[in-house]
């Protein structure tokens, strides 16, 4: 449980690092754009200085999300998570918005100011356009391996910012060898990368707020789960995507009826699924053993086999009845009781016996029964029925 621990801090912490970055090196070029601009006279540079300030904001609001949302307490017993997913929404509306600004720069604002040192500008946004794009390109490879909305929403914002600043190059460049329509083309192309980013944040992040079911997901932990040998049906199956992690909760079917072994079985279960999915935050698993499709009635005989048994634990003979649910017996047998060559412990010996076979009802004379057996018999649903001989 602490290794697991210390590897989900270590994932945040790297999510936070990333989003850290990202604010400081957004800014930076913000304030170069911003100062590039006014010192060359350059609308364009200026609009899109602007622009990238407003990414800044974007940015250190999905940081903020992520440096809490690991924070647990007793009101907040899963955490924050949830912050990723709220931040990841408000980034892909902030890539609207900033397609929506690129849109506006354009074709709407008129008298663009173009700098004389055309080609010294030209440079100075590649050079950033450059630097924007490497470090967009190793923050999206992070966010897929991280599998964190808050990372992807903050990556796939920085086509915003390159978009930008190739609309600069290409005006730039188009006013000076006067090449028609060229900036309004570039415009549409860019804008369209824009919206499918912005679509693919809010889908992910929305989705993850509704706690919608991630189908592959859950295939793959039913995957997991089924090839425990023991586990023969999974009943519920519920599995709730909060920021970049998951949690589990699973009702199942075992077919093993020994409490010790039952619980090695769900606890390799367990262990597997979170070695096999690293995003895996917790897990709950409740299970029940399988029960055939058939109820088991036992009566408690002494050595005659016709009389009532009155010694639980020294019954000399096992009357074992399989009956349909329309009440049609399937079967019926005569076991020894093994247990009562037991030097102790009879009666607990009869009891494993008697769970191992799935029985529903049991019928033995009038007589005491141990009061631990008759509390597990109720806990485990298990009917105990007591007649005189003289009724039977």
């Amino acid at each position: 449980m602490e290794k697991k621990m210390i590897i989900h801090i270590r994932r945040t912490d790297e999510k936070q690092r990333w989003l850290f970055f990202s604010t400081l090196l957004n800014a930076t070029l913000a304030v170069a754009k911003l100062g590039w601009g006014w010192m060359m006279g350059s609308t364009l540079v200026v609009a899109d200085g602007i622009h990238s300030i407003s990414d800044v904001f974007g940015a250190l609001l999905i940081f903020l999300a992520l440096f809490f949302a690991a924070h647990k307490s007793e009101r907040f017993p899963y955490g924050l998570h949830k912050l990723e997913d709220m931040a990841a929404v408000l980034g892909g509306l902030g890539i609207l918005y900033a397609g929506y600004e690129i849109i506006h720069s354009v074709f709407f604002e008129a008298g663009i100011k173009t700098p004389e040192a055309i080609w010294t500008t030209i440079g100075f946004i590649l050079a950033i356009v450059f630097i924007q794009y490497t470090f967009y390109f190793f923050e999206l490879k992070a966010a897929q391996r991280l599998g964190s909305p808050g990372v992807k929403a903050d990556a796939v914002n920085w086509l915003g910012d390159i978009g930008a600043g190739m609309i600069v190059v290409i005006g730039l460049v188009a006013h000076h060898y006067k090449v028609p329509y060229a900036q309004e083309v570039s415009v549409i192309i860019i804008v369209l990368m824009i919206l499918k980013g912005a679509y693919d944040v809010l889908k992910e992040g929305l989705l993850s707020l509704l706690d919608a079911a991630d189908i592959e997901m859950n295939d793959t932990i039913r995957n997991i789960v089924m090839a425990e040998p023991d586990i023969t049906n999974i009943k519920r199956l519920n599995v709730r995507k909060s920021g970049s992690v998951y949690f589990a909760d699973i009702e199942l079917s075992i077919a093993e009826v020994a409490t010790a072994k039952a619980h090695k079985s769900i606890d390799e279960v367990v262990n597997r699924l979170h070695e096999e999915i690293n995003t895996l935050e917790a897990v709950t698993i409740h299970y029940e053993p399988d029960h055939p499709p058939y109820r088991t009635v036992v009566r408690l005989l002494d050595k005659d086999k016709k009389h009532l048994s009155i010694h639980f634990g020294q019954t000399a003979w096992l009357e074992i009845t399989h009956i349909e649910a329309d009440n049609k017996q399937i079967s019926k047998e005569f076991v020894k009781n093994s247990a009562v060559i037991a030097p102790k412990g009879k009666a607990f010996r009869l009891v494993a016996y008697l769970l191992s076979i799935h029985t529903d009802t049991i019928v033995m004379g009038n007589a005491e029964l141990d009061e631990n057996i008759l509390t597990l018999f109720e806990a485990l649903n298990i009917e105990v029925k007591k007649e005189k001989n003289d009724e039977t």
